[in-house]
């Protein structure tokens, strides 16, 4: 395949870590840059799931996930599967992710 024709995409990064540190622009152009045209920043909290939806808005070709990591899970405030569900339901959201079981670290109940 050509690099004319192939597309690079990051399916999983943590766009809003970098966005607190003061360096999510930077990473973003150099992303660009180095030719990855889209990006799926994932979320790991409900609480803070408005900042990665922000991100997604704010830039065309990066969209976002909507989970509770399992190290998560104790303390945020999710109730019901549909409470995740309907955070779905916005364009930038493309997934569910960062949810589930995590037997392998056992960081959470």
């Amino acid at each position: 395949m050509s690099s004319d024709s192939s597309i690079v995409v990051d399916s999983h990064c943590h766009l809003d870590y970098l966005a607190r540190d003061g360096r999510l622009d930077d990473a973003v152009a150099h992303a660009r840059q180095a030719g990855v045209a889209a990006m799926l920043t994932i979320g790991t909290k409900v609480t803070a799931f408005e900042e990665v939806r922000s991100i997604a808005e704010q830039n065309p070709n990066i969209w976002c996930s909507v989970g509770v990591h399992p190290h998560e899970a104790a303390a945020e405030p999710l109730q019901e599967p549909a409470d995740l569900v309907a955070l779905t339901e916005h364009p930038k959201v493309i997934g569910i992710g960062e949810s589930g079981l995590d037997y392998y670290y056992e960081h959470s109940p």
